[in-house]
């Protein structure tokens, strides 16, 4: 009887467990990006001139976060292969909305972050195995906003 019991107890756990593991892994990744975004704008004061990050394609269904100047003369230093910073997996999906943008107008998709610490607004979403975040980053503010944090 008692070992029936534990097993129920059990059985009732394993679900708010595997969410928590889950929102773990959703709040891994979004580190990882925020972690990329304050690399851009170390990288922006030290090299004193503009850097952008900027969304590339990799491979057939693969894309990346690439990081370095305007013209692509500097880049992160001891940095990531061809500039490329974080990898975004194909079952994963990392998007940006610039804020500032003029309406109707097809922005590209990279961000961009000056010398004097300030960055462009956006706001960037996340969807992938894990769940689907999304943060609003401010021009002065240090810390992003989180908007959503939807775990699997």
């Amino acid at each position: 009887m008692a070992v029936m019991i534990g097993l129920m107890m059990l059985s009732l756990a394993l679900p708010s467990m595997r969410g928590l593991f889950g929102e773990q892994r959703l709040r891994d990744r979004m580190g990882e990006f925020e972690g990329v975004v304050v690399r851009a704008s170390a990288l922006a004061r030290s090299s004193n001139q503009e850097v952008r990050l900027r969304w590339v394609k990799l491979e057939k269904d693969k894309q990346g976060l690439w990081m370095g100047t305007t013209d692509g003369s500097v880049q992160e230093e001891g940095g990531a292969e061809n500039g490329v910073v974080l990898d975004i997996a194909k079952d994963e999906k990392i998007q940006l909305r610039r804020l500032a943008a003029r309406k109707g107008v097809e922005a590209p998709a990279e961000w961009c972050f000056w010398p004097n610490g300030i960055r462009e607004p956006v706001e960037v979403s996340y969807e992938g195995p894990a769940g689907e975040w999304a943060l609003r980053f401010g021009a002065l503010l240090p810390d992003p906003e989180v908007l959503v944090m939807r775990p699997k």
